[in-house]
């Protein structure tokens, strides 16, 4: 039997070898002929979770042509997230009730599955653990309506979220079969054909037309898709007409107080190993007043000589730019290294570094000084030796 769609009312088996069918809309695929299945077309989608809900039923006939329901149904169903991408190869628990449509529940399961790399997961509702009552007592013979509660946790855990609930037609009733009693015996050997009318009776009349049906449930709202192409570049349009307006008058200097403050060293300063804190260079200090909305950028450079006369003497100094007797740790300090070799003593390393500063607006004191870090003594600067002689410069920016 090839693959279709039907709706049908009621429910009808013919035994032995045929196929059974179902009430409902439906899709039915091939089968063995002594079984069936179908899969319904509803789909929910609550919280973020969309599920397309799939049931079947397995109806196993014996050789007397006598249906022996199993006490279970398929459930299948497409886990998805909730931008509506698959759960692919995913873990998950769900829980399934049967209720009537109040608070009663006639029969729960729980259990774990793991989706295939489809998203699709199937299981057997009457075979896992129940939560309450038995799949077997459940009397599908009487009223009330029956209703299927689907909850899952997407996370494998158990905080479960409700994905909705569907009413049970006439498919699971069939389960009754398994309590009816069977009155039917032996078929009977076919009787002869009976003679053929003459004629044909008259058609009856058309039947009214049904009522429209109920509108489907929106269907999912397809990808995105892709930007296309950027369109070609307009041509430029045509330069407007107009008269160019008066010059404005000239603004108010903005410059006051921008200038350029250089200072040099007077003297060299020793620096041996008793100077232990901060010691001003000879001259290397100025004060300014600093306007206001002003940068300030404080520059020095100058060299240090060792006094060593060995082949492997050397002397090491830290040397600190300070503003209003303060000096900082980002960029406000160099240490300078001074290392002779086998070939020269007493050689000289230069000093070159510089640091902005955002100033209020008042007097400021700029200052450079040096301190013993270690080795022989060094002659930091000079009033007198304009190769180690030091610079301090003081820019300042209007803003």
């Amino acid at each position: 039997m090839g693959q279709f769609g039907m709706s049908l009312a009621g429910l009808v088996i013919i035994l032995r070898r045929t196929a059974v069918i179902l009430s409902g809309m439906m899709t039915v695929y091939s089968v063995p002929l002594n079984s069936c299945t179908f899969v319904t077309n509803s789909l929910d989608m609550i919280k973020g979770l969309t599920l397309a809900f799939a049931f079947g039923f397995l109806f196993t006939l014996q050789s007397n042509g006598q249906p022996v329901p199993p006490q279970a149904f398929n459930y299948q169903a497409v886990a998805r997230d909730a931008q509506g991408n698959i759960l692919a190869n995913h873990f998950i628990r769900y829980k399934i009730s049967i209720t009537d449509a109040g608070s009663t529940i006639f029969y729960n399961e729980s259990d774990t599955v793991t989706t295939n790399p489809f998203g699709l997961f199937t299981v057997k509702v009457g075979r896992a653990n129940g939560g309450v009552n038995n799949f077997s007592s459940i009397d599908w013979s009487v009223g009330p309506t029956k209703w299927l509660v689907v909850s899952i946790d997407p996370t494998g855990g158990n905080t479960f979220t409700t994905m909705g609930s569907s009413e049970l037609l006439s498919v699971p009733y069939a389960l009754y079969a398994g309590k009816a009693g069977s009155g039917a015996g032996a078929t009977g050997p076919t009787g002869p054909t009976g003679p053929s009318g003459s004629g044909s009776g008259a058609g009856g009349p058309t039947g009214m037309t049904g009522a429209t049906g109920p509108t489907g449930l929106p269907g999912f709202t397809g990808a995105a898709g892709i930007q296309g192409v950027t369109g070609i570049t307009g041509k430029t349009g045509p330069t407007g007409i107009g008269t160019t307006g008066p010059t404005g008058a000239t603004g108010a200097s903005g410059t006051a107080g921008q200038n350029v403050y250089e200072v040099y060293s007077t003297a060299q300063l020793a620096v041996t190993s008793s100077i232990v804190t901060y010691t001003l260079i000879p001259g290397m200090t100025q004060t300014i007043t600093i306007p206001a909305n002003a940068l300030v950028y404080v520059h020095t450079d100058g060299g240090v000589q060792t006094t060593s006369a060995s082949g492997t003497g050397f002397s090491t100094v830290d040397l600190g730019i300070f503003v209003d007797g303060v000096v900082v740790s980002s960029a406000g300090q160099r240490r300078i290294v001074v290392l002779n070799t086998a070939g020269l003593a007493q050689t000289i390393t230069n000093w070159s570094f510089g640091k902005t500063y955002s100033l209020s607006a008042a007097s400021h004191t700029f200052e450079v000084k040096a301190v013993y870090v270690g080795g022989s003594t060094a002659n930091v600067s000079s009033g007198s030796a304009p190769q180690i002689q030091g610079v301090l410069t003081v820019t300042v920016m209007k803003q």
